[in-house]
């Protein structure tokens, strides 16, 4: 199982972002992620931080960890745009790059208020899952080269988005069980919150059968009491590929460490 810190932007500063990634990496961890709000308001805090150019920071001081934004919010950033991004990144950081895609807020969470500032309209779950399709093609046709005519995303004559380096494995990030049924079909992994359906969405999972190296990912606090961040038991038992941890700031840098040093040791 492969363990992975999610550094939460909200009310973070980049160095510390970066060092406590540096952190993260010297002392095992596998990869490390960062959230995409741009408002720290629904969380009561004063900002955010841009992934892209968290990751990019983070890219330039580490070497080996994965590196990944969990999750692109599909409504508020097209999929070209999406791939630039990433792909710029990957330059930066080659075969270490995953790409998170989230279907957007619900109508009524706190994360609405995002869409709603910027005028996105806030649609139900079957337009929200052919949306989240449709993001999906689109990431990859930008780099075949193809164009997409779909009902949410159009892409059309548009060719030199990115450079030669294949696309980056695709996660998209899911609680409900029709979310998690596209994931399965039409990513390359899935990312599921820990809550007391987890179980059966993993079992979703294995019942729509994706490829064998399809991967499933557990997102959970990283307990800081617990000597590896949480117990791996049950999800060793499940057969989850990977753990996604999230911290919020100022982060607890010593007791990453330890705990990383716990899980490589």
């Amino acid at each position: 199982m492969l363990h992975d810190l999610v550094l939460s932007p909200l009310g973070a500063s980049i160095g510390g972002m970066v060092e406590a990634a540096q952190v993260a990496e010297d002392s095992g961890f596998d990869g490390v992620w960062t959230f995409d709000h741009f408002s720290g308001d629904a969380f009561g805090a004063p900002h955010s931080r841009d992934p892209f150019v968290t990751l990019a920071a983070i890219a330039m001081a580490t070497e080996r960890v994965t590196l990944g934004v969990l999750v692109a919010n599909m409504v508020n950033r097209h999929p070209v745009a999406l791939a630039s991004a990433m792909n710029s990144l990957q330059s930066m950081a080659p075969g270490r790059v995953l790409c998170g895609v989230g279907s957007g807020a619900v109508a009524g969470s706190r994360y609405a208020g995002e869409q709603v500032a910027l005028g996105r309209e806030l649609l139900g779950a079957t337009d929200r899952a052919t949306w989240l399709r449709e993001t999906v093609e689109g990431v990859r046709a930008v780099w075949s080269g193809d164009d997409l005519d779909g009902e949410f995303v159009t892409i059309s004559g548009l060719v030199r988005v990115v450079d030669d380096q294949p696309p980056p494995p695709i996660f998209i990030g899911a609680s409900g069980e029709a979310t998690v049924r596209v994931a399965a079909e039409i990513a390359d992994g899935v990312n599921i919150r820990m809550t007391s359906s987890f179980a059966d969405r993993v079992a979703t999972v294995r019942a729509t059968g994706p490829s064998d190296d399809f991967d499933i990912s557990v997102f959970d606090a990283l307990d800081l009491e617990h000597p590896t961040g949480g117990d791996l038991a049950p999800l060793v038992d499940l057969g989850v590929d990977r753990r996604t941890l999230f911290v919020g700031f100022p982060y607890p840098v010593d007791t990453i460490r330890a705990i990383g040093d716990r899980l490589n040791g």
